[in-house]
C-alpha cells in the first residue's frame, strides 16, 4: 500500500470518527449555557435545573411524592448514589450532569468499538460523519450529556440490542431490565432485544423458545418495578397514575386530533408545537425506511412514535426522539446521498433549532 493509500485511508478513518463532534456539541452546549448566565444574570445552578431536571433534584434531595411518582427510579437512584459516593454535598444536577456525559461518551466509544467488530445491523450504527452529525444535533441532544435519563438511557438501550444482535442473552436481559427500570420506553427495548436474539435461530422452534426467555426475563423486571413502587407507594401502578397529572386523550379522536392541536389544551399557534410535528414527520419517514431495512429496529422506532399519541400532541418529540439512534443514524446516512445544498440547507437548520432548544432550557421556555 503506498504512501496515497495509507493517508486516504487515514482520512476515512478521523472524517467518519464521532469525538471531534461530540467535542464540538459538549463545548457548544455548555458554553451556551455559561454564556447565558452570565448575560442574563442567572445562576449556573439554576439554569442546569429546568424542568424534568429539577423533578430529579427534588427526588435525588427528598425522595418521593406526588406527582414525581412518574419518573422510574433508576437515573435518580444512580444520581443519589453517586452523589454519596462523593460525600452528599454536591448538587444534583451537577451530578446528574457529569453521569449523563459519561453516559454519552460511553455509548460513543461502545458503539464506534462495535462498529470496528464486523457486519453491522442498519442503524446500530452511523455508516457516515452525516449520520453522527444528524443523532448529535438533533434537537433536544442536550439532555444526553445534562441532568436527565436519556444519557443512561441511550448507553442501556444500545447495549441491550447490540447484545441481543450478537446472541449474548444473558448481558441482554441485564440490559433490557435496566432500560425498563429507567423510562417507560423500555418495554420496546425489551421487545426489539426479545426479536433480535430470536432471529439468530435457524428453526422457528429455538427462536420461540429464546423469544421466551428474553420475554420472561423481561416480565421479571417489570414485576420488579412493580414491587418497587408498591413497597414504596403502596399501589404497584403508582408510576402510571402519575403520569396523568400530565396531558393525556381519553379517546382515539383525541390521539388523531392532536397532531393538527384540536385538543382542548391547545390555545393559539404555537410554532414550537409545529416544529415538533415536522419532527415527527421525519421520524415517521425514516422510522419506515428503517423498517424496510431492518424490521426489529424500525418496529422499535415506530412504536416508540406511537405511544406518543395518547398524550394528545408531539409536545415531548424532540427529547422522546433523542435517543432513538437507529432512526438518527439512517437520517443521517441518507442525506450524506444527498446534493451538498440539500445536505448543508438541512444541517444549517438542525444547528439553529439544537441551538434554539439548548438555549430554551436554560431560560426556562419548554425545550423538549
Amino acid at each position: 500500500m503506498g504512501p496515497s493509500s495509507q493517508a486516504e485511508q487515514l482520512r476515512l478513518k478521523f472524517a467518519s470518527s464521532p469525538w471531534g463532534l461530540v467535542g464540538v456539541l459538549l463545548v457548544h452546549h455548555f458554553g451556551l449555557w455559561a454564556w447565558t448566565a452570565w448575560r442574563r444574570d442567572l445562576p449556573l445552578l439554576l439554569v442546569l435545573d429546568r424542568w424534568d431536571s429539577h423533578h430529579y433534584s427534588t427526588l435525588v434531595l427528598d425522595g418521593y411524592s406526588w406527582p414525581l411518582w412518574a419518573f422510574l427510579p433508576l437515573y435518580p437512584g444512580l444520581v443519589w448514589l453517586v452523589r454519596q459516593g462523593l460525600g452528599g454535598t454536591l448538587p444534583p444536577q451537577v451530578v446528574g450532569a457529569v453521569l449523563s456525559t459519561a453516559c454519552l461518551l460511553g455509548f460513543v466509544a461502545w458503539n464506534t468499538h462495535q462498529a470496528r467488530q464486523g457486519p453491522r445491523r442498519e442503524g446500530m450504527t452511523a455508516r457516515t460523519p452525516w449520520g453522527w452529525f444528524v443523532f448529535l444535533y438533533g434537537p433536544a441532544s442536550f439532555a444526553l450529556h445534562s441532568h436527565h435519563t436519556e444519557g443512561l438511557f441511550l448507553l442501556l438501550s444500545f447495549g441491550a440490542l447490540a447484545c441481543a444482535s450478537r446472541g449474548q442473552l444473558l448481558p441482554s436481559a441485564v440490559l433490557v431490565s435496566l432500560c425498563i427500570f429507567t423510562r417507560n420506553q423500555g418495554c420496546f427495548v425489551a421487545i426489539a432485544a426479545a426479536l433480535l436474539a430470536a432471529l439468530r435461530e435457524p428453526t422457528w422452534r429455538e427462536r420461540i423458545v429464546r423469544f421466551g426467555l428474553m420475554g420472561c426475563l423481561a416480565l421479571g423486571a417489570f414485576g420488579g418495578l412493580l414491587v418497587f413502587e408498591w413497597s414504596r407507594s403502596g399501589d404497584p401502578f403508582m408510576f402510571l397514575k402519575a403520569q396523568r397529572e400530565w396531558n393525556h386523550v381519553d379517546s382515539l379522536w383525541g390521539a388523531i386530533r392532536g397532531l393538527w392541536f384540536g385538543n382542548p389544551w391547545h390555545k393559539g399557534f404555537n410554532g414550537w408545537l409545529v416544529l415538533r410535528n415536522v419532527f415527527g414527520a421525519a421520524w415517521l419517514v425514516f422510522g419506515v425506511m428503517l423498517w424496510r431495512r431492518d424490521r426489529v429496529l424500525g418496529l422499535y422506532a415506530l412504536l416508540s412514535l406511537g405511544v406518543m399519541l395518547p398524550q394528545g400532541d408531539l409536545g415531548n418529540a424532540f427529547r422522546f426522539g433523542a435517543v432513538l439512534f437507529p432512526v438518527m443514524f439512517v437520517a443521517g446516512d441518507w442525506l450524506a446521498t444527498r446534493p451538498k445544498a440539500l445536505r448543508w440547507t438541512v444541517a444549517l437548520l438542525l444547528v439553529w433549532l439544537n441551538h434554539k432548544a439548548t438555549h430554551a432550557y436554560a431560560i426556562g421556555k419548554w425545550p423538549y
